[in-house]
């Protein structure tokens, strides 16, 4: 192993379904452009058996240092396969396990990373009580980094705010109902009132159709004064799935469930532990240059209320004010110029592997 340039094979899996993920398509391009690699990349989408000779094939010509395993490895499915598993298992290099979606298909995810002797698993919360749990169920070294970084030659200020033809804009989906909230619907709808009433341009929506793919969803963030958001995930957080599938079961026999019948049934005296992390979606929007209209929240320990971000109180009591503030171009200009310095400075892919090689060098041989 070379002291500074490190050989890694980095697993991903890019097909139709995560087109509009950009952070599934940004990271395994943000690791073959780092100098500190050499990397050998592999996306498991196909059939199983070229997966599988994929992976065993890179894994005897590049002679990899540490095997990277990239969020959409396993987020709403998993795409390593029998074989792929078995030729990850039998490596003896550290394997290096970015998590996604850390609020479904946890048991099966901690029985990848104790099948393949995961060494470093990546979160993507910042809390500290999270990762303690981790530790103690997987025995391994955690740490916590945005699932989204950004790609500063795709996301970066293209139109200057006045030449923007759309005041507010939004793309998300519906959250389920075992999230414990319904932010997404809710924030969508109270501006979607409001912003109609004072005349302002809005294109908000939820739908899955609406989506865009990593370069046009940069162009509509150019073609937005304002975005719309709030913290991903929700408010509690465990290994087991326990509350989801006790959620989805009752959901399918009381299929006319409301959110409130649901949080009194499954929410209302759990002791929580939340799990709420920063949106590729807050960071993309910043490096734009768009000022956000975002719920009140940690987003990760980086945005502050005030200062990065226009805050909405949670039960929108201060909307008229978040309005009025919104259309105060000055206050816009100086937000959305600290949001953008501060992406630069921190959330760029870049910067975020220089978290990552801090972390992967403790866990090397």
């Amino acid at each position: 192993m070379s002291a500074d340039r490190l050989r890694l094979l980095v697993l991903h899996a890019e097909h139709e379904d995560n087109e509009t993920f950009s952070y599934q398509r940004g990271w395994p391009r943000a690791f073959a452009r780092d100098a500190r690699y050499e990397c050998s990349l592999v996306n498991l989408q196909g059939n199983r058996w070229r997966r599988g000779l994929q992976v065993a094939l890179q894994l005897r010509r590049a002679r990899p240092d540490a095997i990277v395993l990239l969020h959409s490895v396993f987020s709403n499915a998993c795409f390593l396969n029998d074989w792929a598993r078995a030729a990850v298992r039998s490596a003896r290099v550290p394997k290096v396990f970015f998590i996604g979606n850390e609020y479904k298909l946890m048991p099966e995810k901690m029985a990848l990373a104790d099948e393949l002797g995961i060494a470093l698993l990546v979160s993507q919360s910042h809390s500290e009580a999270v990762h303690a749990l981790y530790r103690e169920r997987l025995g391994c070294a955690v740490t916590g980094i945005p699932n989204t970084g950004f790609d500063p030659e795709v996301f970066r200020p293209v139109r200057p705010r006045p030449e923007r033809p759309i005041d507010l804009g939004y793309r998300s989906s519906p959250s389920p109902l075992y999230l414990g909230h319904d932010e997404r619907e809710t924030i969508a709808e109270r501006f979607h009132v409001a912003g109609r009433r004072r005349g302002l341009v809005l294109d908000l929506s939820l739908r899955s159709e609406d989506r865009l793919p990593e370069a046009r969803w940069a162009e509509f963030l150019n073609r937005c004064k304002g975005q719309l958001g709030a913290e991903a995930g929700g408010d509690f957080f465990e290994l087991t799935d326990a509350t989801r599938h006790a959620v989805e079961a009752y959901r399918s026999e009381h299929p006319e469930a409301t959110l409130d019948e649901v949080r009194k049934l499954f929410f209302a005296d759990r002791r929580r532990l939340p799990m709420r992390i920063i949106s590729g979606r807050n960071v993309e929007a910043a490096a734009t240059g768009t000022v956000q209209l975002l719920l009140a929240g940690e987003y990760g320990g980086y945005f502050q209320p005030g200062v990065h971000y226009i805050a909405v109180e949670n039960d929108y009591a201060n909307l008229e004010v978040v309005l009025d503030q919104f259309q105060d171009e000055s206050l816009c200009e100086r937000i959305a110029g600290a949001a953008r310095d501060l992406a630069l400075a921190e959330l760029s892919y870049a910067r975020l592997l220089d978290r990552f090689d801090a972390a992967l060098r403790k866990v090397l041989p």
